[in-house]
This record gives structure tokens, sequence and C-alpha cells, in this order.
């Protein structure tokens, strides 16, 4: 099986000349420059001010804060060490978890409205019965 072979862009000189597509290097380099900024504000840029945001809210955590971990359990802190933290689920339960596994730490107020929504529903669906 034999292939033909034809020089690209209907270049007919079989000599060292010049390169038919000129200034492909600047090109090149110019795309690999777009590409870099699309990545660093579509990627990293978001991803730093995450990290900086949840490097605050650990470092602002306090005894008595109510957080929620990444599998969902909601509890009081009670304790706060090096890496690990204590919280409070229910009466007699207590979890050491990792500052890592945190959430988010729910604001006192946001508790507390949830709290009042849930009394006024419970009194609209006691008025609807």
């Amino acid at each position: 099986m034999k292939f033909a072979y034809a020089p690209p862009g209907g270049s007919t000189s079989s000599g060292g000349g010049s390169t038919p597509a000129g200034g492909g290097t600047m090109g090149l380099i110019i795309w690999l420059l777009v590409l870099f900024l699309m990545f660093y504000f579509l990627l990293i840029l978001p991803q730093r001010k995450k990290e900086k945001d949840f490097r605050r809210m650990i470092s602002s955590l306090k005894r008595g804060d109510k957080i929620v971990t990444v599998g969902g359990i909601v509890g009081k802190v009670i304790d706060i060490r090096k890496d690990t933290v204590k919280i409070k689920v229910a009466n007699t339960t207590e979890l050491e978890v990792t500052k890592r596994s945190i959430a988010s730490v729910l604001a006192p107020r946001s508790v507390e409205k949830e709290k009042e929504k849930e009394k006024e529903e419970n009194k609209e669906d006691k008025k609807e019965s």
C-alpha cells in the first residue's frame, strides 16, 4: 500500500524556503496566553476566594456557634482544638469533627428566623384545619 504525499497549502517548492504560514509561532503563543488567562479567571481565582472565605469562617468560629458539617450534621460548638472541633448534637451526644469537615456556620438570626417561619406555618395549618 503506497501513499502519495502532497505538501500543505499548495506549496510547490521543494527547497528550504520560508514557511507557508508566517507568524505561526506568535499566534500559538497568543492562544496559549488566552487559554491560561481563561483558566486563571474561571478556575483558579474563584477557588482561591473560596479557600480564603473558608479560612476566615474557621478562624472566626467560637464556642456556642451552630455549625453544619459536610455530612449534614447540625451541632453546637463546645470545644475548639488545633485541627478538630467538638460539637454537641443532642442532649448527651458529642462528636469530634475536623475543621475541614465544617460546611457552614449558621447565623443565630437565621436559626431564629427558621423557627419563627415554622411556628407561623404551624399556626396557618391549625387555622386551615
